[in-house]
């Protein structure tokens, strides 16, 4: 009897053991299931955002970790992971995806381009930004061999094909025209000296604001007393040129020689003393009239003078008050230089006459006769006569000593100019 009756308490136990192992097996499994539930089989992020543990949970997980070491995952770059996620004696496994789906940023630049000059396309774009590596190019060529106004698309895609189109303004000019050289003109030196060949010379051009200018001067030899030709070659940024020739006179330098700067400070210090012009307020013309109106009056004709060079036929004329034709012409040189109007030497034909010389003055581009010196066969002095105006038995020259650019006054202004104002109308 007792026998039995431990049998059963033996079995009734045995089934209460079995009965609560099975109860925690089925809690544990619930408890397992329901916390797997609250975890994404699978995250998905932009490349270049941070890996958020909170993120792969649709609901807290308590007691919840990452096993998987993600520090050395670079979420620059696309790819997919497989981590693993802890809880209590738990672990479940899910996918990290990182993908790039953003398409570059870059902003246009507007162009202004010469035609057939089209810049290459990762030129016109900026400010252009990615994880990946981008390419960029023309959606289709532009074709810029005509001038005008365009828009031309420019892709700018990455690795993983997403992509960008930038609309670029264009300004395309048809430029032919050559830059425009001023100031040339003959030049002198002296033999074995430095040549100043781009003193005065300036360039000007339609498109370009700094065409260059370079000076072939190949020709030269400064050891030797003679003539060369200096050539001046200026050329645009899109390769349009000109050129203009010249003359470099070489001569040994002649006793007396005065420096140009030396003559200048005279000019000033006359200037100051007969109060002869006043720069700041009056024109070219103004200030001409009254350099050879003052020529005139105050340097006294006595019929020789000094002429191995300008210089000291005006240093001669400036310091004496005396002189001849040649002084007359150097001092109004010398003045003329010294407020940079620009003058040339004219020299009478001899036939029957002794030299003579006197000034030709550029106004507005065009070319006068203006002669400061006394003379018993003509009165008064000469202020911007025209060839028109000139007695050519006293002063005929020769018209084709001078450069086609020199265009010499062929009509006549004399009823516009004033001797005793010396005012010239118009002007």
């Amino acid at each position: 009897m007792k026998k039995l009756k431990w049998k059963k308490i033996l079995l009734y136990t045995g089934c209460a053991l079995a009965g609560i192992a099975v109860g925690a097996g089925i809690f544990v499994y619930g408890y397992y299931t329901k916390q797997c539930s609250r975890i994404r089989d699978e995250l998905t992020i932009e490349t270049g955002t941070p890996i958020v543990f909170d993120d792969f949970f649709i609901e807290p997980v308590a007691s919840s970790r990452m096993i998987t070491d993600i520090s050395g995952i670079n979420t620059n770059v696309p790819g997919s992971y497989q981590l693993a996620i802890g809880f209590w004696r738990f672990r479940q496994n899910v996918i990290l995806n990182i993908v790039d789906t953003t398409a570059p940023s870059a902003e246009a630049i507007p162009q202004t381009i010469y035609c057939d000059q089209l810049p290459p396309a990762d030129q016109v774009v900026t400010a252009v930004n990615d994880l990946a590596a981008v390419t960029v190019s023309y959606v289709t060529e532009p074709d810029v061999s005509t001038g005008g106004e365009y828009v031309f698309q420019v892709s700018v895609k990455d690795a993983s094909g997403n992509e960008k189109i930038v609309d670029v303004p264009f300004t395309v000019i048809d430029d032919h025209t050559a830059p425009l050289i001023y100031g040339a003109h003959d030049l002198e030196a002296f033999v074995g000296e430095a040549v100043t060949y781009l003193d005065g010379i300036t360039v000007t051009d339609n498109y370009d604001p700094n065409p260059q200018i370079t000076v072939d001067n190949s020709q030269v030899n400064t050891n030797i007393s003679s003539t060369f030709p200096v050539t001046y070659i200026a050329t645009d940024e899109n390769g349009n040129q000109s050129s203009v020739t010249v003359n470099l006179h070489l001569r040994v330098r002649p006793e007396r020689y005065h420096e140009p700067e030396e003559l200048y400070e005279l000019c000033d210090q006359l200037n100051e003393l007969y109060n002869i012009y006043d720069p700041d307020t009056m024109t070219d013309v103004e200030i001409a009239f009254r350099i050879f109106n003052w020529a005139h009056n105050n340097i006294h004709y006595i019929d020789t003078s000094d002429k191995i060079d300008w210089t000291v036929g005006a240093y001669d004329g400036m310091t004496t008050l005396h002189g001849d034709c040649f002084t007359y012409y150097s001092v109004c040189r010398a003045f003329l230089d010294h407020v940079g109007i620009p003058n040339l030497l004219c020299t009478r034909n001899t036939e029957g006459w002794c030299n003579h010389y006197w000034n030709l003055v550029e106004f507005d581009g065009i070319w006068y006769h203006c002669d400061a010196c006394y003379a018993y066969y003509h009165e008064g002095y000469y202020f911007m006569y025209a060839y028109n105006d000139l007695n050519h038995e006293d002063h005929g020259y020769d018209t084709e000593q001078y450069d086609p650019s020199v265009i010499i006054a062929q009509d006549s202004i004399q009823n516009r100019v004033n001797y005793y104002t010396l005012e010239v109308e118009g002007y």
